[in-house]
């Protein structure tokens, strides 16, 4: 069999021009091929391509991200307010000016408390005066005169006398209880008592309220 040497045509054995292209192919013509033995093996037939690798895909892809197309940013609008009456700012103005002078005219006039007046307080605005003599050996007081300086009325009154040497030393303390009640400013006047053994050295005695107990039922606390 013969084939064309320009376009690869196949040819008769006969054909000088290629019918398909013309070409003389009366010089360069081929013999027939020879037959082929039954145990030649077959042409090889090219092989076909393998299909491409696709790389795996990773396990976990992040999403896509989509954004908004940007818009006008919207603008806060301040909204005009009516304006105030002025009598209204006025009526104010005089309120407050109102409530300022009635606290200033009641914490200058207000009266302040009075602070709760303690027994040693009260104590200390008695007053005693008597006189006192040794008589057979004892300490008598006569002519005692208790006076309540004080603005609640006593009940009783503790008296307390102490003996003195010539250089001052306290050397006995006795006390007694005067019975009242004795009114704000009032006095109590009292018989001659005893207020105990004079003692060695003795040289003077001072006598005076070291305690007191309220008449009223609002008595001081100690």
């Amino acid at each position: 069999m013969a084939f064309c040497g320009n376009c690869g045509n196949q040819l008769q054995s006969d054909e000088r021009f290629c019918v398909k292209c013309g070409h003389d192919v009366s010089a360069n013509a081929a013999p027939a091929a020879a037959p082929v033995a039954a145990s030649a093996a077959p042409p090889m037939q090219p092989m076909a391509a393998a299909p491409p690798v696709q790389a795996a895909a990773p396990a976990w892809q992040p999403a896509a991200v989509q954004y908004a197309a940007p818009g006008a940013i919207p603008v806060a609008m301040a909204v005009p307010q009516a304006p105030q009456k002025r009598g209204g700012v006025v009526g104010t103005v005089i309120v407050i000016a109102l409530v300022a002078a009635g606290f200033y005219y009641y914490s200058k006039h207000r009266t302040p408390p009075t602070p709760p007046v303690t027994t040693a307080q009260l104590a200390q605005q008695q007053n005693f005066a008597g006189h006192w003599e040794n008589v057979f050996g004892f300490i008598e007081v006569s002519n005692g005169k208790w006076v309540n300086n004080a603005k609640l009325a006593i009940q009783t009154a503790t008296l307390e006398c102490d003996q003195y040497s010539s250089n001052n030393t306290d050397l006995a303390q006795m006390r007694t209880t005067l019975n009242g009640p004795v009114q704000p400013g009032a006095a109590a006047t009292f018989d001659t008592f005893q207020m105990g053994t004079v003692a060695d050295y003795m040289n003077r005695v001072s006598c005076w309220i070291v305690d007191v107990s309220p008449a009223t039922a609002t008595a001081a606390a100690k």
